[in-house]
């Protein structure tokens, strides 16, 4: 595992060169939708932004967990995938990888931890917030998300969390809870990147026990907080393609 630290001011502009050589799957986080990965992934034609159960357009499961999300997806992620997870996201993509081996050519993490459930009393605060979180009215739900967030992260919580149902938000929560992926962690042989926001302590934790047992892992921190595609989407593409780049191309398409 190599722990890397990323406190530079986001303001490259990374061409997104290297993932024209792979198909990739954006899955996004709780509350959220593939339209919120629009900005990042319409650069590359082979990119793919399923909605989970119960967001955007895509029907709810039950029961509501990472293993059924993972289902409904599984058989349309292309050989040889990179998968790019965010949060709730990222869960699904450390399933789905668990589950194809080496059909996936690479993992990236972002803001993700392997489980919430840590022990009773984490279990049980989560549990309770998901409770509470869930029974909120989406819209108000999307103004308290958005309270100390950046204007870009702000308006992104805001325009994709009034969208929701109380039933998606309370199946995306429920999943989260009832998830735990560390059971999977040594299993993991392709390459992974794991990127985490500084201001975001909460998944810091868990960032590093993955880092930890995922043979090739890689951990970067970034100036940022949860929401890493909207607080600092330079930076995330620059960490990304960085380590893209050391990968061995599946396919190059020619000029």
């Amino acid at each position: 595992m190599t722990a890397v630290n990323n406190r530079s001011a986001d303001h490259t502009d990374p061409t997104g060169n290297h993932l024209l050589n792979y198909k990739t799957v954006w899955i996004h986080g709780a509350g959220l939708s593939g339209s919120t990965w629009d900005r990042l992934a319409a650069r590359f034609e082979d990119a793919a932004q399923p909605d989970l159960p119960g967001h955007g357009r895509a029907a709810p499961v039950l029961p509501a967990r990472v293993e059924t999300f993972a289902d409904t997806m599984q058989g349309d992620v292309p050989q040889g995938a990179v998968l790019i997870g965010h949060s709730l996201g990222g869960m699904v993509a450390l399933e789905l990888a668990s589950r194809l081996g080496s059909s996936v050519k690479a993992l990236v993490l972002i803001e993700c931890v392997p489980t919430v459930r840590t022990g009773p009393a984490a279990r049980l605060i989560a549990s309770m917030f998901a409770g509470i979180f869930s029974a909120l009215p989406p819209g108000w739900l999307a103004k308290l998300s958005a309270l100390g967030q950046t204007p870009d992260t702000a308006a992104e919580l805001q325009n994709q969390i009034s969208r929701m149902t109380r039933a998606g938000l309370r199946s995306a929560l429920e999943a989260c809870v009832h998830y735990d992926g560390r059971r999977h962690l040594a299993n993991i042989h392709a390459p992974c990147l794991i990127l985490i926001g500084r201001r975001n302590k909460a998944t810091h934790q868990g960032a590093k026990l993955m880092a930890s047992r995922i043979a090739k892992a890689k951990l970067v921190e970034l100036e940022g907080g949860h929401i890493l595609h909207t607080d600092a989407p330079n930076a995330l593409m620059t960490a990304i393609e960085d380590f893209v780049r050391k990968i061995e191309p599946i396919e190059t398409r020619p000029s």
